[in-house]
């Protein structure tokens, strides 16, 4: 009991962190640099994302060699927070390799406290959520009341330092009851990349026409992070091919509605329930390079979002393109279990 709490906690600060980090950065995107140049754009999604499959597979280097386990993860997540801060005021680039190296370190960190209490992916749901509220109100206030930035860097810096207060007792070791899964990797690994780029895609593609105004573009952020979080609730009490199965079955029906703010907001809040089910089966996969099973699927996600950004496609309806975009996920995601067990 005392081990669980102590991950919900770290959890917990890592969220808040991972909001506070996504918050500057769409603070400082649209506000100080989104004006320069369409191509700055591109260069920060790619420092953002992108970058995050090399860096991973460089902390799952660090962190073999390591005599305790976390110090690695912890600088990585202090590094970000630092050049984010530094980033916001100088360079989208700086702004971006900050984002990535704090979403690997504080990934990393998440994945290795779920592990550790067995939450069966719980904890990545909760740490991958509050960076789209982040998002959406960095976005809102673009830029203005500058000078809050400097709250917002202490705030983080309190947060990180209660996480090192609570991880001061962790074991150096990896857990004993961490098992290798790596058999049948590659075609996990092919399909769970396919769906989270689909999603991407998805995500960015699909236009609702009600999403207008403060009210609901902050509702339907809300849906979008609570799916995220309740995805990996609701798989770790009652399996996940039963919550790939009722989430996406759902979502693409309400897709078909999804013109229609009322349809259109749980549609959101469902479709996004297995995002933290594709990290943890991959994370399970590769229990030796978490840092590279994060940033894997964080490629992903900047692959999916390319046509969108290059204008290869315009904006799509909620159906049928939200719903093809649900079961297509949802035979990906019912082979991926199957090749898991």
């Amino acid at each position: 009991m005392t081990e669980n709490h102590s991950s919900r906690t770290a959890i917990g600060l890592l969220s808040l962190m991972h909001m506070g980090v996504d918050f500057l950065c769409a603070f400082a995107l649209f506000g100080r640099f989104f004006g320069r140049s369409a191509d700055l754009f591109f260069v920060y999604n790619f420092c953002a994302f992108a970058l995050q499959m090399p860096l991973g597979a460089l902390l799952d280097s660090l962190t073999q060699r390591a005599e305790k386990k976390q110090e690695p993860s912890l600088f990585f997540t202090l590094s970000g927070i630092l050049l984010t801060a530094i980033g916001a005021l100088v360079s989208p680039v700086i702004l971006g390799i900050g984002n990535a190296l704090f979403h690997v370190g504080g990934g990393v960190l998440t994945i290795r406290e779920d592990d550790y209490s067995k939450f069966d992916g719980q904890g990545l749901g909760v740490f991958v959520a509050p960076g789209a509220i982040g998002l959406a109100i960095g976005m809102l206030l673009k830029g203005k009341y500058f000078s809050m930035l400097w709250g917002i860097v202490a705030a983080l810096m309190l947060l990180l330092f209660l996480l090192l207060y609570r991880l001061r007792e962790k074991l150096s070791a990896e857990t004993a009851e961490q098992r290798s899964e790596a058999d049948g990797l590659a075609p996990v690994l092919l399909l769970c990349f396919l769906v989270v780029m689909l999603r991407s895609f998805a995500g960015m593609a699909i236009s609702f026409s009600w999403k207008q105004g403060t009210f609901l573009t902050l509702l339907s952020t809300l849906a979008l992070a609570c799916g995220k979080s309740a995805g990996g609730f609701l798989s770790h009490f009652t399996g996940m091919r039963k919550t790939v199965i009722v989430s996406l079955l759902l979502s693409a029906v309400l897709y078909v509605f999804g013109d229609r703010a009322v349809f259109g907001i749980p549609a959101l809040f469902f479709f996004n329930m297995t995002m933290p089910l594709t990290l943890y089966l991959l994370a399970k996969k590769m229990p030796g390079a978490p840092g590279l099973a994060f940033g894997i699927l964080t490629f992903a996600l900047f692959i999916g979002y390319l046509p969108v950004l290059f204008g290869l496609t315009g904006k799509l309806p909620p159906f049928p393109a939200g719903t093809v975009g649900s079961l297509l996920s949802l035979v990906l995601l019912l082979l991926a279990c199957r090749r898991r067990s």
